[in-house]
């Protein structure tokens, strides 16, 4: 590989024919061309979600736009709303539900757990919430929520629900229309495997009707996703002009998605998955979530404090292998491992053998342990 090796929680690598999309030359977004590619685009983007009822919607954003599209077009100010946390990305939801008015409360269920149904039933029975936000995985923790569970007792209670999928469409599966969730949405960089800039979001008829009958309007301008549903109807309307050039890498991404196979694409992340946990267990490292709640597309754990800036330099500088270390307080003492987007087994089991090097020269693992080659399972 002549590119350094990206298994941070996103961006990942690019394809050849990714990256020569976005080399092209400049599309107008007005021109037949780019309409037809878009018009592709969101039905693309129908087949990672597995969404044939709802809204699909895909514009220029971040993953942040998506959740804060989805916060806005959904919340009055006024409405109570629940934010179910597991770290760093669940906090954000619940601080974009208060600077937006809500009367926001939370179950924080720390950075090593996954959201309880049942502790959830438990609440939904003691408030009425207008909406309930879930985050399917959490990029800084990789706790690997039960969302069909979380999403069923949303709606016997009532509530609509809101899935921050970011770190899981791709990677993780997804059927939106069997989850029955109002608003799911993602970005392009993560198990997609496109280039960042592409925010993709779908919506329930419920949450559509839900928005149609607000008292107040939807205060934003970008993030309403009524004001964004005609040009998902018709791209030759304008709303705001479109990065043109990334959505073409996100249409190319999903092409590959496709030819491979969602199904396919869910199990070789779960494989890769398997290989880290695996190498992780045998380093001797303790992860951080907990046993049957770890993501398939991303990995952490804990280190000896102060030994993840010095695991990660080392790796990059020796290796071209690029790890993250945690967010803020466990910037220290965390590694996170992304693993998803075109990463394949074989790429995959060489970079943790150098990882284990590694850490065995950073005197964090035994030797024997170091050397326990992760396992690829066919």
């Amino acid at each position: 590989m002549d590119e350094t090796l990206l298994l941070i929680p996103g961006p990942t690598n690019l394809s050849k024919r990714v990256r020569e999309a976005m080399a092209g030359p400049q599309l107008p977004h007005v021109g037949a061309e780019f309409y037809s590619k878009f018009k592709e685009t969101v039905q693309l983007a129908r087949y990672v979600f597995k969404n044939e009822k709802g809204v699909q919607f895909v514009y220029t954003g971040t993953g942040t736009t998506g959740m804060e599209s989805a916060v806005v077009s959904l919340v009055s100010r006024g409405d109570r709303t629940l934010t179910l946390m597991n770290g760093y990305f669940g906090h954000r939801m619940f601080l974009l539900n208060q600077i937006h008015g809500a009367k926001a409360d939370n179950m924080d269920f720390g950075s090593t757990r996954a959201a309880d149904p049942d502790l959830l039933r438990k609440e939904l029975r003691k408030k009425k919430y207008s909406v309930v936000f879930i985050t399917h995985v959490d990029t800084s923790s990789s706790v690997l929520n039960p969302v069909e569970e979380l999403v069923d007792e949303c709606s016997k209670a009532g509530a609509l629900s809101v899935v921050d999928s970011v770190c899981a469409i791709g990677g993780e599966p997804m059927d939106f229309d069997r989850l029955g969730a109002d608003v799911v949405f993602t970005a392009s960089q993560k198990a997609l495997a496109a280039a960042p800039g592409a925010v993709l979001v779908a919506a329930s008829a419920r949450a559509m009707e839900h928005m149609e009958n607000r008292k107040s309007p939807i205060e934003s301008y970008y993030m309403s996703l009524l004001r964004w549903k005609p040009i998902m109807d018709d791209p030759k309307m304008y709303l705001a002009t479109p990065a043109t050039q990334v959505l073409l890498a996100l249409r190319e991404a999903m092409l590959e998605v496709k030819e491979e196979g969602i199904e396919r694409r869910w199990a070789r992340h779960k494989k890769l998955a398997e290989m880290a946990q695996h190498t992780v267990e045998g380093w001797g490292q303790k992860f951080v979530a907990e046993e049957g709640h770890r993501a398939h597309t991303v990995t952490s754990f804990w280190v000896k404090d102060g030994t993840a800036g010095p695991i990660q330099r080392t790796l990059e500088a020796r290796h071209r292998v690029m790890v993250s270390r945690g967010i803020y307080d466990d910037k220290d003492r965390m590694i996170r491992i992304g693993h998803f987007g075109i990463l394949q087994p074989e790429m995959f089991q060489k970079a943790l053998g150098h990882m284990g090097e590694v850490l065995e020269e950073l005197g964090l693992v035994q030797g024997r342990i170091a050397s326990t080659r992760p396992r690829i399972r066919k």
